[in-house]
């Protein structure tokens, strides 16, 4: 399993990410809308559907990474991402084994040990009106610095990572900030 969690947090390498449209055509509706009836907004993979739209969120075709379900870049240049796996709390899996994970990936692609790193904030943020844990960090790969905000829903059989990256600076800005609360605004999560 701990392979599988560092697999899921491979979020230190931004460029040339893989996405999956869309698969079910369906029109995006108002942010917020509920899950139950008709799908109101695209699946990205059950059970996440993302209502952004362009020019706010552009889906982007990418190929060398196939750990990320999707893949947004906004107007901003802030990029964002979504990951969605098959693993869980039935798994064993745990929040702080996502974060953690997440740094010692950095880790290995930065060179630098993992207390190193720093944890910019630590807190939560609304995804589909529940509250999820959210973590922003940083790190520099191959002299390229980059400043992660990752928000986590765990579910049962499941896990999804959303993830906005700033290329080139080491603080979290608010404008960084305010792209990914858009970003979560626009998930729907069904659990």
């Amino acid at each position: 399993m701990i392979a599988r969690v560092a697999a899921l947090s491979i979020l230190f390498a931004v460029p040339a990410m893989a996405q999956v449209a869309p698969k079910d055509g369906d029109l995006p509706q108002q942010p917020g809308a509920e899950i139950a009836g008709a799908a109101p907004c695209p699946l990205i993979v059950e059970p996440v559907r993302f209502c952004g739209t362009s020019p706010n969120f552009v889906l982007t075709p990418q190929s060398e990474n196939s750990e990320i379900t999707s893949y947004y870049e906004t107007p901003e240049g802030i990029q964002a991402v979504a990951v969605v796996e098959p693993l869980g709390r039935n798994d064993g899996l745990t929040v702080a084994a996502m974060q953690q994970a997440a740094l010692e990936n950095l880790s290995q692609a930065s060179g630098v040990p993992v207390s190193s790193l720093p944890v910019i904030e630590r807190g939560s943020n609304l995804i589909a009106g529940v509250s999820q844990p959210n973590f922003v960090y940083r790190g520099t790969v191959e002299g390229v610095a980059y400043v992660y905000s990752n928000s986590m829903v765990l579910m049962d059989n499941a896990v999804a990572q959303f993830v906005t990256i700033e290329v080139g600076v080491t603080t979290y800005s608010p404008r960084h900030s305010s792209v990914h609360l858009r970003f979560l605004e626009q998930v729907q999560v069904a659990q």
